[in-house]
């Protein structure tokens, strides 16, 4: 546009000199002059121009503002903690010790299955049991646990279990195994050493898968016979069954369980026991007081099928907490006796002497 404006002012100019110069009386007049003066009016006109015309203002660059990405917070795993284990001096804690005779429910747990019999905790009862200690916090613990303590002080959780089963019956394998360990528990084996690997009875490849899962064996006699009416069978059931279970397992045995839970009252069955090197033996006085005063007569809780759920919480020292609805409604089915197979006579084991197969008949 400038440039244009230029040309048009130029040749206005001359075409006005052009004009002019008929007039002139002469033709001496220096060109030079004449484009000098056209420069200078040019110049003149781009000033008034420029003057009248706003300059064209320069873009401002408006800086693009910079994200700051936010950190994104990675949540921390929450960790449970374990219950922080207790010191104990040596000499005496305070165990809940429950004693089980068997978790059956027909003859393919126990070859001796009675179904009236109250030694036969079902799977359900037993389960719940479970639940309501895992509920409460109690930590199961084994039998070499126990021992250390007493004998040379050591560390316990703050609610300690110990879950005793006295028999070498299948149940405890198909039943109470797979329950204990539903929910993070262990028990303690006390075997009767002459029924491993006979019929319906645990082998030892499956004592010693239960083992490796943290279970702990102690005996409960050869043959599991009774002491009492019979001291002869002292020796053999305490000293034999020691024998045959360290050699057949490889581990220490330290730890017996009277028959039934009952010792004679002249102390020879506790005198025959601490002779074979155990150092402690299980009766079953309703007491969580263990003591070195009654090493060999230590206290348990004996649990019975029908065991309601209100009279088990009575048997727990430790009751604070808060037990699930689920847990305290559990369904409990009513036991049924096994149908009679028709020409087909129950055996009995035949290593166990004085076992008689119970009648498969109704209530």
């Amino acid at each position: 546009m400038k440039r244009f404006l230029q040309i048009t002012i130029l040749s206005a100019f001359l075409f006005g000199i052009g004009l002019s110069s008929c007039n002139m009386p002469d033709n001496d007049v220096d060109p030079g002059i004449l484009y000098t003066i056209a420069a200078e009016t040019i110049e003149a006109e781009n000033n008034r121009l420029a003057s009248l015309t706003p300059p064209t203002p320069t873009a401002t660059i408006t800086p693009t503002a910079t994200i700051t990405p936010t950190a994104t917070m990675t949540p921390t795993a929450t960790i449970v903690p374990s219950p922080t284990w207790v010191n104990h001096a040596a000499g005496e804690t305070e165990v809940l010790v429950l004693f089980y005779n068997d978790i059956a429910e027909s003859y393919d747990d126990d070859p001796y299955y009675q179904w009236e019999s109250e030694a036969n905790v079902r799977k359900a009862e037993f389960e719940q049991q479970v639940r309501m200690l895992y509920e409460l916090g109690y930590t199961s613990i084994g039998l070499s646990d126990l021992v250390k303590v007493l004998y040379e002080g050591g560390e316990l959780p703050p609610r300690p279990v110990m879950f005793t089963f006295d028999s070498s019956q299948l149940g405890q394998y198909r039943n109470a195994y797979p329950i204990l360990k539903k929910y993070g528990m262990k028990g303690n084996l006390m075997l009767v050493a002459a029924q491993i690997d006979t019929k319906n009875c645990l082998t030892s490849e499956q004592v010693k898968e239960m083992m490796a899962d943290g279970w702990e064996l102690g005996s409960s006699g050869y043959w599991g016979v009774d002491m009492i009416n019979d001291p002869s069978k002292i020796g053999e059931e305490v000293g034999m069954s020691k024998n045959l279970l360290e050699e057949k397992f490889g581990v220490d045995i330290q730890v017996f369980a009277y028959p039934g839970g009952i010792t004679d009252a002249e102390g020879k069955m506790a005198s025959r026991v601490s002779a074979n090197l155990y150092k402690a033996a299980f009766g079953k006085q309703r007491t969580i007081k263990q003591s070195m005063n009654n090493i060999f007569y230590l206290g348990r809780y004996e649990i019975m099928r029908g065991l309601t759920y209100g009279d088990f919480l009575t048997y727990l020292p430790w009751q604070e907490g808060e037990i699930s609805q689920e847990t305290m409604n559990w369904t409990i089915a009513t036991p049924v006796p096994d149908a009679p197979v028709v020409g087909e006579t129950p055996t009995t084991d035949e290593g166990a002497e004085g076992a008689e197969a119970s009648p498969q008949t109704s209530p």
